[in-house]
């Protein structure tokens, strides 16, 4: 069975409490993706490596006129989520090492501008495996209700979808 699944909803509420964490940084994460190799950690293939983040769409860091959520910012409401596909990198690793179940997750940032449509996507956080390109393929699909400062006008707000991602026999 394959099964994907966005967390969007979480990943909006969430997102502002991360940021408020001191200390927290882009690459700090906890992978639970089960490989082949223990020693081995989640890291952008090769083919995914210009999806990283930014500079400037790190917590710390956002571009002029790009809200947070909170502080009288209401998140953007999903209106269209795609689920995103396994990568064949990823089913060949699977069959492959002979797992009985396969487990990651990739955090995509993005940028949802004031019309509702997904800019800027990125990698925050890897799965590997190639899933991370698979990840944005389906964001950049998204549609939302544009987030609404507390006078109702709409704003673009950085946010995350965790992108959460499981194989099993």
């Amino acid at each position: 069975m394959c099964r994907v699944r966005s967390a969007l909803a979480v990943a909006v509420l969430t997102t502002a409490c991360l940021w408020a964490q001191q200390g927290e940084t882009p690459d700090s994460h906890d992978a639970t993706t089960e490989k082949a190799s223990p020693d081995s950690t989640p890291a952008l293939s090769d083919a995914d490596k210009s999806l990283a983040c930014p500079a400037s769409l790190t917590p710390h860091g956002l571009p002029d006129g790009v809200y947070r959520v909170g502080g009288g910012v209401k998140p953007p409401e999903p209106l269209k989520q795609m689920e995103a596909e396994f990568s064949d990198e990823a089913r060949k690793m699977f069959k492959k090492n002979h797992l009985k179940s396969f487990q990651a997750s990739s955090l995509v940032r993005l940028i949802v501008d004031k019309d509702g449509n997904p800019q800027d996507i990125c990698v925050q956080r890897a799965a590997g495996y190639s899933l991370d390109g698979q990840a944005v393929k389906a964001v950049r699909q998204y549609r939302f209700r544009p987030a609404t400062k507390p006078d109702g006008a709409p704003v673009p707000v950085v946010i995350a979808v965790e992108m959460n991602f499981r194989l099993s026999r």
